[in-house]
């Protein structure tokens, strides 16, 4: 009896590390296939910089792109581990609003991984960074000290997510249901700038998340929200890349997190945007201040 016990508790044990494998390398495929993300999985104590970015007047998006990611290559001590054309910046940020003078519409996006928090001002103050960086109008680099096993762990919650929903029947979030009555901005500004981008994001779209923590009641309502959309994560196969904790670089603003969320395509999100589930809870998301924006990954184009 005891034979049997155990052949049964190691074929469980078998099932469960079976499944944790396959999820982490189907969310790998989709980092390294779909979304262009080139982090190494398992990476010791290295420091991570998110750079937003505004095109200066005349300057070409792929080419001052590039140019920028060749110095910090090249010289700087970097490594481009993502970069994104934004499409829309869903909120911004009241901070970098006032530390600017006014709203800015950012270009691009992209996050860059140093040895050392060091590297990178030693890489800012070079001169063909400095060069480089002369292609934009405007930047502000916020750090991210990003937790390797943390990011592992990720994929694994969005699993046990996943089977708890099977096992509990739980109602499918597909396919989403259009909302009546939506914002006005919504249908005008937001899903026109949305479908400008389907060339380059057909497959990926990607949120880049500056947050700063509000009060203990908003915090509350944003757990609420945050839980309501792992469950369509789980479901829909995406979810976070991302997520570690905002470290300030320059400037007066102060964020508590930084996070880079996939979806699967402009499209995709736009339909999310609208339907009754997410106008159903997008009202629960609440934060002290916040800088989203959305993109589609452009490195493969660099």
């Amino acid at each position: 009896m005891a034979h049997v016990v155990l052949a049964i508790v190691a074929l469980v044990l078998l099932t469960v590390a079976g499944a944790c494998l396959w999820q982490e390398a189907r969310y790998l495929r989709i980092r390294r296939e779909i979304v262009q993300d080139r982090q190494p999985i398992l990476h010791g104590d290295v420091f991570h910089v998110l750079t937003l970015l505004e095109l200066a007047p005349g300057a070409e998006l792929f080419e001052s792109v590039r140019r920028l990611r060749d110095a910090v290559e090249a010289g700087g001590g970097g490594r481009f581990v993502y970069a994104g054309k934004v499409a829309l910046d869903a909120l911004s940020s009241a901070q970098l609003t006032s530390r600017f003078g006014e709203e800015v519409r950012w270009s691009v996006v992209a996050l860059v991984q140093y040895a050392s928090r060091a590297d990178w001002e030693r890489a800012a103050a070079s001169a063909p960074v400095r060069e480089a960086l002369g292609a934009f109008a405007r930047s502000h680099s916020t750090g991210m000290e990003r937790s390797a096993a943390q990011n592992l762990a990720l994929p694994l919650v969005l699993l046990w997510v996943r089977a708890r929903q099977i096992a509990m029947r739980a109602p499918s979030h597909f396919p989403f249901e259009r909302a009546p009555d939506l914002p006005e901005i919504v249908e005008r500004l937001a899903i026109p700038r949305l479908a400008a981008e389907r060339e380059l994001g057909r497959r990926a779209a990607v949120v880049v998340n500056l947050n700063r923590e509000g009060t203990a009641e908003d915090q509350a309502a944003d757990r609420g929200y945050v839980s309501e959309m792992f469950g369509l994560m789980a479901e829909g196969v995406h979810g976070p890349m991302h997520v570690g904790r905002a470290v300030r670089l320059e400037g007066e603003a102060e964020f508590d997190r930084v996070a880079l969320v996939y979806y699967p395509g402009v499209d995709y999100f736009a339909d999310m945007a609208q339907s009754r589930f997410y106008r159903g809870i997008v009202g629960g998301k609440q934060l002290g201040d916040a800088q989203a924006s959305i993109t589609v990954p452009i490195l493969d184009r660099l």
